[in-house]
């Protein structure tokens, strides 16, 4: 097997654009859609040399079965693009996004966090490989079934044992419906990974587990939640394992009630507040977060502290109308929760709904439950998950901090 870190076939094939879309790639833009191309032209997936009007245009990844046909990895007109060697072009763009994005990452003292996104895809210019680090263990994760046989995870893991010796495990996660789950490139994935988080430790059962194994994006927002949570009464609803929980709870919560409807979701929440000796009292509820809050406002129950962080309900544009009813609805019913002068945290992370979009639905969430409110902090994902200037859809978290007025 090749040591590049970038497979390559033998034949470098050409796709042609039937549109011009030059000025949208030299903005930084990385994807090109199949409206762009020729209809009929399928053909394999892979790397590929990107043509318009005959002449090479960008060298990136042809995704045939997708409406997101071609990503970009770089222009043609860049300084490292040797025509007649596509081989060490590759080799030399991979190690060049590999040192900027080590250089993102060493603002992370490892004592405190240890937790992190290594590779953020697009965002590190390397489209669809993600790389997520827990403490010993890095998670090899794509979004696309080609991008296993562009992505060398064998030469990748030796980069990462060289960058981080204390890796032990380098595990390469597949989806969770799959027959087999992940594989073994480095070591031996164990049951249970135990990580840090400005301090909090965390379990996760890495191969069952959503995403890579954690929700790493909510870094600096749950820290947030750490700071106004002393004394205070705190629900997290949609709490999954129970990251905003534990740092509410460090905190110096006075209660945490902690709600999500998988059983497994809130076994982790008890794993995690044993395994931190944190003396909050803590109330643990597998149940559906919509029918919970409905029957607390009957029950007329009030919270210093109310955190409602939903699954997406926009996995595309057309749901976009009904996912802004749908988080309409749990954020106002959430906001009937909280005391007077108490705390709500809305959070979204659906691509498809904008920051403006997002702000409008607590706008309207308010006017339903007849309060009013002051932002007190609005968050995004951290430093480890950066984007394309020009790709403003992939800022895809939001996160508000309101006080009632």
């Amino acid at each position: 097997m090749s040591s590049m870190a970038i497979h390559l076939e033998e034949d470098l094939q050409h796709v042609d654009l039937k549109r011009d879309v030059t000025k949208h790639l030299k903005r930084g833009h990385r994807w090109i859609f199949a409206n762009c191309f020729d209809e009929s032209r399928t053909g394999k997936s892979g790397i590929r040399l990107l043509k318009y009007k005959g002449e090479p245009l960008a060298l990136g990844i042809w995704q045939a079965d997708t409406q997101l046909r071609f990503r970009v990895l770089l222009l043609t007109e860049e300084p490292i693009f040797r025509r007649n060697n596509i081989e060490r072009t590759l080799e030399l763009y991979f190690d060049s996004q590999w040192r900027k994005a080590l250089e993102i990452r060493k603002t992370f003292d490892l004592s405190i966090t240890n937790s992190f996104r290594l590779i953020n895809g697009e965002g590190d210019g390397l489209p669809g490989l993600i790389i997520d680090i827990y403490n010993d263990t890095a998670v090899i994760k794509h979004d696309h079934p080609i991008m296993e046989k562009v992505w060398n995870a064998k030469a990748i893991a030796e980069k990462i044992q060289a960058a981080f010796p204390q890796i032990k495990c380098v595990y390469l996660k597949r989806r969770n419906d799959e027959s087999e789950k992940g594989v073994n490139i480095v070591g031996s994935l164990a049951p249970e990974v135990q990580f840090l988080e400005n301090g909090v430790l965390f379990a996760s059962n890495i191969r069952d587990a959503a995403k890579t194994g954690f929700f790493l994006d909510q870094r600096d927002n749950r820290k947030i939640i750490q700071h106004f949570s002393s004394g205070k009464t705190v629900l997290n609803l949609f709490s999954y394992t129970g990251g905003f929980s534990l740092f509410a709870a460090k905190g110096g919560a006075k209660e945490v009630t902690s709600v999500d409807i998988a059983k497994v979701a809130i076994e982790a929440v008890e794993r995690n507040f044993k395994i931190n000796h944190l003396p909050t009292t803590h109330h643990d509820i597998a149940a559906d977060a919509f029918d919970y809050l409905e029957k607390q406002i009957l029950e007329k129950k009030k919270y210093d502290l109310v955190i409602t962080d939903p699954p997406s309900f926009a996995p595309n544009e057309r749901s976009v109308e009904q996912a802004k009813a749908a988080y309409t609805k749990v954020f106002s019913n959430s906001i009937k929760l909280v005391n007077s002068e108490g705390l709500f945290a809305a959070s979204s992370c659906s691509s498809h709904i904008s920051s403006q979009e997002f702000m409008e639905i607590c706008q309207e969430s308010f006017s339903r439950a007849r309060k009013r409110a002051t932002l007190v902090y609005f968050g995004a994902q951290p430093v480890d998950h950066p984007y394309p200037l020009a790709m403003e859809e992939l800022r895809y978290l939001k996160f508000a901090l309101f006080r009632l007025d």
